[in-house]
């Protein structure tokens, strides 16, 4: 009898406790938190070796007033266990190409360290390269975007307009 009114008083005081989210717990402005929402990331694994970490966001839906003439996306990749220079970094170097339902972008921008359109992306580290990249406008509401090297793999991150 005594346990169960202890576990009872404990359970009590205890469930008023629930009432605050995750976000709760930080200072984001809405388009923030679309990000952190809208944050995409897969893996290239080649015999449990990482071969290139793809991270993106699909800006139309984070801003859809500055990013309505084309499909845009951040996109930040990682290639592992690499000498080459991270700052003289070029995709095609690598032999990776990105694409979105099959077609190539239209535009596709380094981002240096301090644009203001890199800050959207929540992953940010040094080992990353970041890119804005351009599609045409899809005229499908499924979009795969695609990360793809013939001898290593490929990723594939999906949204819906």
């Amino acid at each position: 009898m005594r346990f169960s009114l202890i576990a009872l008083s404990a359970l009590l005081s205890f469930s008023g406790c629930s009432q605050k989210g995750a976000f709760d717990l930080f200072k984001m402005d809405m388009a923030q938190e679309r990000a952190v929402e809208e944050l995409r990331s897969g893996t290239i694994l080649m015999s449990l070796e990482t071969k290139a970490i793809f991270s993106s966001l699909y800006l139309n839906k984070i801003d859809p007033l500055t990013y309505k003439e084309g499909e845009y996306f951040i996109v930040a990749l990682y290639f592992g266990k690499d000498n080459r220079s991270i700052k003289n970094l070029k995709i095609e170097e690598y032999g990776y190409h990105i694409t979105l339902n099959g077609k190539a972008p239209v535009i596709m921008e380094p981002l240096e360290e301090k644009d203001y359109r890199r800050r959207m992306m929540p992953v940010q580290n040094k080992w990353n390269r970041y890119y804005l990249i351009r599609f045409d406008l899809a005229p499908e509401r499924s979009l795969a975007l695609q990360l793809e090297n013939n001898q290593t793999g490929s990723v594939v991150l999906t949204y819906q307009k």
